[in-house]
């Protein structure tokens, strides 16, 4: 049985950019990433929204995904490796309340990335097919309220995360970084640092360390362990006693086409450089994402109470939830949207950070978990994976790509300092 230097677990887009960060940090690394999948971004990651905003309020949440966007927009435009990233804004359409709910978030935002504001006027002129006042029925039932002003993020917008993946497993490949797929890890296999041969250890008295990993039929042996296999992380952390605090929920798309959704997707305006309506967030967080190739937008929303924490290998999409949960919210802003037709759909689980909603990477023992990512993994999955060097190689800063820094040690649970993300789709 070979033994690697690290191991990790997940090939997603963290599993991928933790790996390709520690090879580039120490090339002489022997390293096998591993995933129960028969290929690379099969998880979660292929079944994300696909959209991109530094929109966030805590500092440190908002420096991941910055820094993060920062990077793929190199790797497209510098590196010419197309990732289908288009900065087409990311608009939130706000009543009276919802904008004093997040006044302060949104100057705070104003003074460090690219946003602006559209009157009521400016939203009607540029974009004529939104409705801006809910009619009678829809206030009374569903307590919507008019659009008073657009909030919009301009560092902001969609791609696609197959193509960020595949720049990073192709990098690794090149870097001699071993794959190993269709492997489904059932166990973290404890022992002690120096074994006694007696039974019954590691007793408690022992310094612990993890040994192996397995599957149903072979173990596979490193030095260290980089588990980034967001919402079954329970599963192998649990019989262990060690918390990750994560919880899964599900998450649905759904894909609409039609004449006039071409209608909206394509302005007349030149709103964004693709002249398309951008990425849109409505009351109750119903929101559409631009789909261009399709012709198609993508409409979905995250729903809380009433949605189980319940992991499911193969979440399937519920064309009722669709139908009495967004579609309704949908048409009151966008009546235009009447005759659209549902042509796919498909589902996925957010794993939910229930503390903060913020991301949790740290180190124990001789394993490294990277995950908790409440639905951004994607989008801030290049910082994260930086992180996971450091902690690695026992930094105590983290360089991002954009030059700024942070305290490796922030997203842990023992040094952990980072304040509750206000500001979540």
């Amino acid at each position: 049985m070979e033994k690697y230097d690290v191991i990790v677990l997940g090939a997603g887009i963290v599993g991928l950019s933790s790996a390709y960060y520690l090879k580039r940090q120490s090339r002489d690394l022997n390293i096998l990433v591993i995933d129960k999948y028969s290929t690379y971004a099969q998880g979660n990651t292929s079944k994300a929204a696909a959209g991109f905003r530094d929109l966030f309020s805590s500092e440190p949440n908002f420096k991941l995904a910055k820094s993060s966007i920062f990077f793929y927009d190199h790797v497209q435009n510098e590196l010419k490796f197309n990732l289908d990233m288009k900065y087409v804004g990311y608009m939130y359409l706000l009543d009276d309340e919802t904008r004093t709910k997040y006044e302060k978030i949104i100057e705070g935002l104003e003074k460090k990335t690219k946003t602006k504001r559209l009157s009521r006027d400016e939203i009607k002129d540029t974009f004529p097919f939104i409705n801006l006042d809910p009619d009678d029925v829809s206030r009374q039932v569903m307590k919507l309220k008019p659009i008073s002003e657009a909030f919009v993020g301009l560092n902001c917008g969609i791609f696609e995360p197959d193509l960020i993946s595949n720049y990073y497993f192709n990098e690794l490949e090149k870097m001699g970084v071993d794959f190993k797929f269709s492997t489904k890890i059932e166990k973290l296999n404890l022992e002690p640092v120096n074994k006694l041969e007696y039974p019954g250890e590691p007793f408690v008295w022992q310094e612990k360390r993890i040994s192996s990993i397995s599957d149903r039929a072979d173990s596979y042996r490193a030095d260290n362990f980089v588990i980034a296999t967001d919402v079954w992380s329970p599963m192998l952390f649990d019989p262990l006693g060690i918390d990750t605090f994560t919880k899964p929920k599900k998450r649905q798309i759904f894909q609409i086409k039609g004449e006039n959704v071409e209608k909206a997707l394509f302005t007349d305006k030149k709103f964004n450089e693709e002249g398309i309506l951008p990425f849109t967030i409505m009351p109750y967080g119903v929101y559409i994402r631009p789909s261009i190739k399709e012709k198609a937008f993508r409409v979905a929303v995250s729903d809380d109470i009433g949605r189980s924490f319940t992991i499911e290998d193969d979440p399937y999409p519920e064309e009722n939830f669709y139908a009495y949960n967004i579609r309704p919210v949908l048409l009151s802003y966008f009546p235009t949207l009447e005759n659209s037709k549902l042509f796919s759909s498909w589902a996925g689980e957010y794993s939910i950070s229930t503390r903060d909603d913020q991301p949790y990477i740290f180190k124990i023992m001789n394993i490294i978990f990277a995950g908790v990512t409440s639905g951004s993994g994607v989008m801030k999955g290049d910082a994260i994976g930086r992180i996971v060097s450091s902690l690695y190689l026992n930094k105590d800063y983290t360089t991002l790509y954009d030059g700024s820094s942070l305290k490796t040690d922030t997203f842990g649970y023992i040094n952990r300092n980072v304040p509750y993300e206000e500001f979540v789709l």
